[in-house]
């Protein structure tokens, strides 16, 4: 089983607005559907592109995600751990791993 997939149509990329050193997605080219395997979201970019002559759509499969992990930060001597952080932690998607 494949991860959950993106279609973004990137036609026209090179005059969307730089943003952060990409560039921003304007609100008619961002995804709407999360498409639940590869498979299905190959399929559909194939689908809209015969119905979009000249477009490009591009699919992208999640792959990892970030986490938050709560670590001690403050252990007393006997081992007991008295205080804990937060620290985010990027992992790689494994099946079932991903919460949607």
């Amino acid at each position: 089983m494949s991860n959950p997939c993106l279609i973004l149509d990137v036609t026209q990329i090179d005059h969307w607005p730089p943003r952060h050193g990409g560039h921003l997605i304007p609100d008619i080219r961002r995804p709407s559907i999360l498409q639940h395997s590869r498979e299905v979201a190959e399929a559909e970019a194939l689908r809209l592109n015969k119905a979009h002559p000249g477009h490009h759509f591009v699919v992208f499969e999640a792959r990892s995600m970030s986490r938050t992990v709560k670590i001690p930060t403050h252990i007393s001597i006997s081992g007991q751990v008295l205080l804990e952080g937060n620290l985010p932690q990027l992992v790689a998607i494994d099946d079932g791993d991903i919460p949607f």
